[in-house]
């Protein structure tokens, strides 16, 4: 395995467990605003307000991190793709013969796979 598929691999992993782990503080937000609001129910309606206005916040903060995470992930992909279409095109001008050879044999070689 490449050293940026392994990059990516394990960026992936980090992405996923990152969502697992928003998904369940915003479980025990949501919780934590619910007690609240039973707690209070007998005082004032000023002390909820708070308390989901101060959970909305958190959340949207979270939110907001997660998303420049994915962001910054995208980004990354996107200079690792262009770097390798670059290698492409360098290696096709470089070895425009050797280049045709290996795209023969891959077309050879999917279309003997097709007709299984």
């Amino acid at each position: 395995m490449s050293t940026r598929s392994k990059v990516a691999s394990s960026t992936a992993d980090e992405i996923a467990a990152i969502q697992e782990l928003m998904s369940d503080l915003e479980k025990r937000l949501q919780r934590l605003g619910g007690q609240a609001k039973r707690e209070v129910s007998g005082g004032t309606g000023e002390i909820s307000d708070f308390v989901n206005d101060a959970l909305s916040g958190i959340m949207e903060r979270v939110r907001d991190g997660a998303h420049s995470v994915s962001d910054t992930v995208t980004d990354k992909a996107t200079n690792i793709g262009g770097d390798a279409i670059k290698k492409v095109v360098s290696e096709v001008e470089h070895r425009p013969l050797t280049m045709l050879a290996i795209a023969a044999g891959v077309g050879f070689l999917y279309g003997m796979s097709r007709r299984s």
